[in-house]
């Protein structure tokens, strides 16, 4: 199955503006990541933190909805996801 991955901000500079992975069907939002930085170096040490968790203000969009830190690694994908990366965002 094929799943689109966007880059924002700092991301955007690590694996560029948009990429299509290539992964097994029944694959997880793990699988997908662990894809995405085996292929972009730098990658991994932007997304996550010494323990294997997301640091913290990494956000990832799945199906246009921010998904649960404590959740999304185990999300089911489907062919033709769209996955976005991108930093958390405050203001007013």
């Amino acid at each position: 199955m094929r799943v689109k991955v966007r880059g924002f901000a700092s991301f955007r500079e690590v694996m560029g503006r948009e990429v299509q992975i290539e992964l097994s069907d029944g694959s997880m939002m793990r699988d997908l990541l662990e894809a995405l930085y085996s292929n972009h170096d730098g990658l991994r040490e932007a997304l996550f933190c010494s323990q294997g968790e997301l640091r913290e203000g990494v956000t990832l969009f799945w199906k246009g909805r921010g998904t649960d830190p404590s959740e999304s690694m185990e999300i089911v994908l489907e062919d033709g996801d769209e996955v976005a990366i991108l930093l958390s965002f405050s203001g007013g």
